[in-house]
């Protein structure tokens, strides 16, 4: 199989153990890596997870891991760590070039990988054009970068603007299906205390949350795609003037238990002044979701046990 790679490199006019310092240190790094989440506070745990804290919110972003400090560390994206994000720190002419690459795309399909390339290849650039800045103590010239396409999880097509999320689950496709089509297990890791109802098992039933005063359909989702136990794809049905929106579940077979990948579309009707930013909070949102996912199906305690 052949070996996909991004990189992007720049010189900056820093020593390296300065460098370092700015692309490892979480308060640091929240500086120039998420600059259009002012008052964010960025942690990093023993185990190397790196969480952004808003509020009483915790976003779980990356595991950070410092290989050979001060010149390599590297960045695996979560919950699913299928893409790796390498720095790698070399003296050169008085300052350090800073290559970053990444690698772990040949475990996508096939026909998403180029959507997210570019994507990523353009973030990369104004992201290191802003820890240049922030090292020089010069105002950021990308204070609206965003996080999740760097990490590969944003798709644009000339068709379509989607998000994309996968974990794999220590469980069978049937056994992984049943969790997203049982309305009870639904309740389970989407929003324990809801009661959702669905119609039918087939194309055109609707699935719904229950209006617990009136017994009417709240977000209806129209069943799309019914394919056991490899595809479920259901459609939004807009209130108001929202816009509508596909969830595309793939399960595929995957050592000895289930890849589930999550494609969310619908994005190129959004408003470009909300869209990237709704994308960037739901990007990590669906990645929490999957946890909560992976959770009821292996039988362990959700790591948002408040849901959705």
């Amino acid at each position: 199989m052949q070996t996909i790679t991004v990189e992007r490199s720049i010189w900056i006019g820093a020593p390296r153990e300065r460098v370092w310092e700015a692309v490892t240190n979480p308060e640091q790094v929240a500086q120039w890596f998420v600059p259009n989440l002012p008052g964010a506070q960025m942690t990093r745990d023993d185990s190397g997870k790196v969480t952004i804290h808003m509020g009483e919110m915790g976003i779980d972003v990356f595991q950070l891991e410092l290989v050979n400090p001060p010149r390599e560390a590297a960045l695996r994206s979560v919950p699913e760590r299928q893409i790796i994000t390498t720095y790698r720190l070399d003296e050169e002419q008085a300052g350090t070039r800073v290559t970053v690459t990444m690698s772990g795309f040949e475990a996508l399909p096939e026909d998403a990988r180029e959507d997210r390339l570019d994507q990523i290849r353009a973030g990369w650039e104004k992201t290191l054009e802003n820890l240049k800045a922030y090292l020089a103590s010069a105002d950021l010239p990308f204070p609206h970068a965003y996080v999740s396409p760097l990490l590969g999880f944003w798709r644009e097509s000339k068709d379509s603007v989607s998000l994309e999320r996968s974990i794999w689950i220590k469980a069978s496709r049937q056994r992984v299906w049943q969790a997203l089509t049982d309305p009870g297990q639904i309740e389970q890791w989407f929003a324990p205390g809801t009661t959702f109802k669905v119609t039918g098992t087939g194309v055109g039933a609707r699935l719904y949350v229950e209006n617990p005063e009136t017994g009417g359909e709240m977000y209806v989702q129209i069943l799309e795609v019914v394919d056991p136990p490899h595809r479920l794809m259901t459609r939004s049905v807009p209130e108001g003037e929202e816009a509508s929106y596909t969830t595309d579940w793939v399960l595929k077979e995957e050592a000895g238990g289930t890849r589930l990948t999550l494609i969310y579309s619908g994005y190129e009707s959004v408003p470009d002044a909300i869209r990237w930013t709704d994308m960037e909070q739901n990007s990590f949102g669906f990645g929490m979701m999957l946890g909560n996912v992976k959770a009821v199906i292996e039988g362990y305690s959700l790591p948002i046990p408040q849901g959705f």
